[in-house]
């Protein structure tokens, strides 16, 4: 069944995220992350540009080996709500394997447009690339890591055809991994999110990465828990095929029992599949990838 089959009401529903403990998994993120500022001599509240704290990042580097590869993390939060700040955990373990990790963040709805908050998460990119060096990070390693809104953001990142615009080679992001990405914006203008997003169809259709694939020398995570509604999932499974049928390097799999918060802290987990997919892609293995 397609979202065009469905009815407004089970539009909304769909695309309603409500996981009954899902404030529980999210106050323990900020305790993971306001221990690891505590353990970890980060680089915090860098400004990107010039919008204040919506427009800062965090960078979380090793102290060896020099020239580190860059995970970019980009928060979800249906564009409205949320702060790097709480992503700040996953540091330790990427940074155990040798990669620099930086959260960042960018401005929200409703006070931001979609366009706005797509071209925040480029010139992001554009400053990590100018600026890896300063912080001993290689800028010709850079891949992005988002979730919801982040993995929407990831697939925005990684499409072609914005690089020239901020002076950034076109092969700028060398791959991505989206956890319940949302790769389609259209079924949204019935959703509630659209009553803070104010998206018309054509700007759902310019900022959804299903129409603006990655550029083929990419590799590709795609990945949602089995507890996401049938919409969510779908999202994924469906940007995952037309990613693998242009040709492009793809992994997509479900996390048996993970809903779309507690997915999150996989990332932390270095026994989970999740974290072994990312970092092997970074270190410029193949997983063994699967097909939608």
């Amino acid at each position: 069944m397609t979202w065009k089959q469905l009815t407004a009401a089970q539009i909304r529903d769909e695309y309603n995220i409500n996981v009954a403990n899902q404030e529980e998994i999210n106050a323990q993120y900020q305790a993971l992350s306001k221990h690891i500022v505590s353990k970890l001599k980060g680089h915090l509240d860098i400004a990107y540009d010039h919008g204040g704290s919506r427009h800062m990042l965090d960078l979380f580097v090793p102290d060896k080996p020099n020239n580190s590869p860059i995970v970019v993390f980009v928060h979800g939060g249906y564009w409205r709500v949320n702060s790097k700040n709480d992503r700040r955990f996953p540091a330790d373990a990427f940074l155990t394997k040798g990669i620099a990790w930086i959260p960042i963040n960018y401005r929200l709805a409703p006070s931001a447009t979609m366009d706005e908050i797509v071209h925040d998460g480029r010139q992001a990119i554009a400053w990590i690339y100018q600026n890896a060096k300063d912080f001993n990070c290689d800028p010709e390693r850079i891949y992005v890591c988002g979730n919801s809104a982040g993995g929407h953001m990831m697939g925005m990142l990684a499409a072609a055809g914005w690089q020239q615009q901020f002076d950034l080679p076109d092969d700028v992001i060398k791959g991505g991994c989206a956890l319940s990405g949302l790769f389609e914006l259209e079924p949204l203008l019935q959703a509630e999110a659209n009553e803070w997003l104010h998206m018309d169809r054509d700007t759902a259709l310019r900022n959804s990465p299903i129409y603006c694939l990655p550029m083929q020398h990419q590799k590709i995570i795609i990945t949602c828990g089995t507890e996401e509604t049938n919409e969510f999932r779908r999202q994924s499974h469906d940007y995952a095929e037309a990613v693998k049928k242009a040709g492009i390097e793809v992994n997509y799999f479900e996390m048996p029992g993970e809903n779309h918060f507690s997915i999150i802290g996989k990332l932390a987990d270095k026994n989970s599949s999740l974290f072994t997919c990312i970092v092997e892609m970074v270190n410029g293995r193949s997983s063994s990838a699967n097909s939608p």
